[in-house]
């Protein structure tokens, strides 16, 4: 795996990412205040579904999201003659084409898979297992690498650009979880709690402290100050010779040993609900409050399954590639970075450290504040909830409104808004088919209606989620 590599998935994670994939927990926003909803225990320990389960294996919960501030087409492609063009056509003056890019461009993913898990009452407690797989991923792109590609070749005089905060940040990891959640004050408090083992699979960390590029019309001059942390099994950098410089030896991926679990960690949810049904005030005992801090731990990294590379602060020469065929209009934003990034590599030149120890990182935790208010009773209530992931480089937040209506014991479904991302193009969406007896049923998305390019990038939405489950449900109705 070549660094450019490493760097394109900053842009490419958006494209798998919408295929798929806040990554905030393992649930939908949307399911949040659903009273039928088994998986809302993982956005908060403290909330439990109205009947235990035993969730089908490989399909009790498929969790993928994806959420981005600048990476749709609407931001990197512009209408010309009828046609879509890329942002580094030469028709489209730097202006118009930087207009919509941030100073730091972000992508944050989450996948959650399920393997085994089940939920079940006893007396007053109630227990919940589950075994699983979770993916995440953080990059951030800043806007002096747009500026770089679209204006850097084409000025009289040499200019500094610089690229620092470049940065990408991922890891899988296999979790063991088992969350227990009990009644207090004659069932109006409910406190939870969740306790995690966790498997680490693999791990990525590329911080560029700084990363200078000093442009002109036939070379780049490029100084670098780049760390990048790996981990998986039996890790082993692997260095090719330097097609500007024989002499040297550049950084060209990592070699892998015998499989083994190259990581240990724990992780802790807590949440809490209070239910104010009993308070003297009327209009306030339909109302339900609830917090919950979540991923509060580490994996530590073994010394035999990390790696970490550093580049001194030196100086590079790079010849650029030749970027005319980026003006025609036809290549794809993967291509015009992909050949970029072809350049930029040579100005990271990475070196493996001495190390006498592994390595510990820390989860992505994030928290929920949810307030919710019955409007008909036992039918519909009416939901908000506050959320904060706080990411390796960048800290993400949503609010989302919702209605959430129970015709049915055995028919659910909830209708949201989510303030940050929607921006009036997409709104959330969830039904459970929730009979006391035989197969259980839930799709949800908290961005439901969108609009996906040819080469799957979204074209309006800077979001997209998707969950679905099956279980078997056992046990009464609480």
């Amino acid at each position: 795996m070549k660094l450019r590599s490493l760097f394109s998935i900053s842009i490419a994670t958006v494209l798998f990412c919408i295929l798929s994939l806040d990554g905030f927990a393992q649930s939908t926003r949307s399911s949040y205040f659903m009273k039928t909803s088994y998986t809302r225990t993982s956005l908060n320990a403290a909330l439990r579904p109205d009947q235990g389960y035993i969730g089908v294996p490989l399909l009790s919960n498929i969790y993928l999201d994806a959420r981005t501030n600048t990476f749709n087409l609407e931001n990197l492609t512009f209408s010309l003659n009828g046609e879509r063009v890329t942002f580094m056509h030469s028709q489209i003056p730097a202006s118009k084409a930087l207009s919509n890019i941030s100073d730091d461009n972000y992508v944050t993913t989450n996948l959650a898979f399920s393997i085994m898990s089940a939920g079940f009452y006893r007396g007053d407690s109630y227990w919940n297992f589950d075994f699983g797989i979770r993916a995440n991923a953080d990059s951030n792109v800043p806007k002096s690498v747009f500026e770089l590609l679209k204006v850097g070749f084409d000025e009289n005089e040499t200019v500094t650009h610089d690229l620092s905060n470049v940065s990408l940040a991922g890891s899988v990891f296999a979790e063991i979880g088992v969350t227990n959640s009990r009644t207090f004050l004659n069932n109006s408090l409910t406190l939870g709690a969740r306790g995690k083992l966790l498997l680490g699979i693999s791990y990525v960390d590329l911080d560029a402290e700084s990363l200078n590029i000093t442009a002109g019309s036939e070379f780049w001059r490029a100084k670098s100050r780049v760390t990048l942390k790996g981990a998986g099994p039996g890790i082993k950098g692997k260095y090719d010779e330097n097609e500007y410089d024989p002499t040297k030896q550049d950084f060209d991926g990592f070699n892998f040993g015998d499989f083994n679990i190259p990581g240990y960690g724990l992780g802790l949810d807590i949440g809490a609900v209070y239910d104010f049904k009993d308070v003297p005030v009327g209009f306030l005992r339909k109302l339900k409050v609830s917090y919950a801090l979540n991923d509060l731990g580490f994996i530590s990294w073994s010394k035999g399954n990390f790696i970490q590379l550093s580049s001194p602060e030196t100086e590079v020469i790079v010849s650029p590639n030749d970027y005319s065929t980026h003006n025609d209009g036809s290549t794809s934003i993967i291509d015009i970075f992909d050949h970029a990034l072809d350049d930029l590599r040579q100005a990271v030149n990475l070196h493996e450290d001495p190390r006498t120890s592994g390595y510990t990182a820390t989860l992505r935790a994030n928290m929920n504040v949810g307030l919710e208010y019955e409007v008909w009773d036992d039918k519909m209530t009416a939901g908000f909830l506050y959320s904060t992931r706080f990411g390796n480089y960048f800290t993400t937040k949503e609010f989302t409104l919702s209605a959430n209506y129970t015709p049915k014991e055995w028919l659910a479904a909830s209708f949201s808004y989510s303030l940050a991302y929607s921006a009036f193009k997409t709104f959330g969406l969830a039904v459970h088919i929730a009979p006391s007896r035989g197969i259980n049923f839930f799709l949800a998305s908290d961005y439901s209606i969108v609009r996906i390019s040819p080469q799957w990038m979204p074209t309006s939405t800077k979001a997209i989620n998707v969950q679905m489950g099956v279980s078997i449900p056992f046990g009464g109705r609480r």
